[in-house]
């Protein structure tokens, strides 16, 4: 395993040409989970791996000749732990059949995988792809229906799949240069990005206009979601239209606009509760736009069922004090 902010650099180069193949199995099974890749009666196999880490999660960039892979019982025996991998096709094709579907991948596409459920691959040509891997209770803690959209293929060429795609490649040039300080918001602010990708909100019968239209609102209140001055008319314009034009665009989701930012916000806030210990509830709660200690306690009760500090013992696995019986 990586250290928080290590980077490996893999090459079938580093071995002899006879070897290349085997190599790359066992750096497919070391990187991307446990795999069962069919041998090949062939001299030479073109390669590489570039691995690093973000937080609890790995970006793996991956550059590979055709080959193919599949992960049944005795491979998911193998793997340790439960994770979800984002993979971004930037150059050649992917074919996956996982979680009863089959999906073929071109350059900008997306994909979600469930490291717990059998999978197939197979690459026809040269291939170019980034891998986000990271533990399902992460991604699961900001969208809890994540596993609905395994197998599901997510264009990465426009809307929020462009902005995730994006904010991706940019990762996988820069999460290596991150303050060790600067990995977890980095992650954060990846997850909550990455939900508003995989979950888009308008109905398949919305207007492409209103689809394109939703993306712009959702991504600039996602990069200003800890801002506690964000609001409606600011929204507005700095997407571009009217307050009136963004309710009505808005509403089409299901949500209202105040109500979807809430939602946000507790949201991020309850992820930051089970993965911060040290940090005070308040803090927490001021990080992420609320202005009054108290009623984000209540509001957090209200939609959870429980006060922020009894959920953060709960999520630690640690039994509540008396001070987590006050809100």
């Amino acid at each position: 395993m990586l250290s928080t902010g290590a980077v490996q650099v893999m090459s079938s180069e580093t071995v002899a040409a006879a070897r290349q193949y085997n190599w790359w199995r066992d750096a497919v099974s070391d990187t991307h989970c446990s795999w069962d890749m069919p041998r090949q009666d062939r001299t030479g196999f073109k390669a590489k791996l570039r691995r690093q880490t973000l937080g609890a999660a790995d970006i793996i960039h991956c550059v590979c000749d055709p080959c193919r892979g599949r992960r049944g019982r005795p491979e998911l025996g193998r793997s340790s732990e439960a994770a979800f991998g984002l993979l971004y096709v930037i150059g050649g094709r992917e074919r996956i059949t996982h979680a009863g579907r089959e999906a073929e991948l071109g350059p900008g596409d997306l994909t979600l995988w469930d490291s717990t459920q059998p999978m197939e691959f197979l690459v026809p040509d040269s291939l170019q792809k980034i891998t986000l891997l990271l533990p399902q209770a992460l991604l699961e803690g900001v969208m809890p229906n994540v596993r609905d959209l395994t197998g599901t293929v997510l264009n990465g060429r426009s809307g929020c799949g462009a902005i995730f795609a994006t904010h991706l490649r940019a990762l996988a040039r820069q999460a290596a240069e991150l303050p060790p300080g600067g990995q977890e918001p980095v992650l954060r602010a990846t997850l909550e990005l990455l939900a508003s990708a995989l979950d888009p909100m308008p109905s398949s019968a919305a207007s492409d206009y209103h689809k394109s239209m939703l993306a712009r609102i959702t991504g600039h209140i996602l990069q200003r979601l800890g801002d506690p001055e964000l609001n409606p008319d600011g929204i507005a314009a700095a997407v571009g239209v009217s307050p009136r034009q963004l309710h009505r665009v808005f509403g089409e989701s299901g949500w209202t606009l105040e109500r979807w930012i809430w939602h946000r916000r507790l949201e991020a806030c309850r992820h930051d509760l089970a993965l911060r210990p040290a940090a005070r509830i308040s803090q927490i709660a001021y990080q992420w736009g609320f202005s009054d200690a108290a009623h984000f306690s209540r509001a957090f009760r209200e939609a959870y069922g429980t006060s922020p500090r009894l959920y953060r013992a709960t999520a630690l696995g640690r039994k509540a004090g008396p001070s987590d019986l006050l809100d």
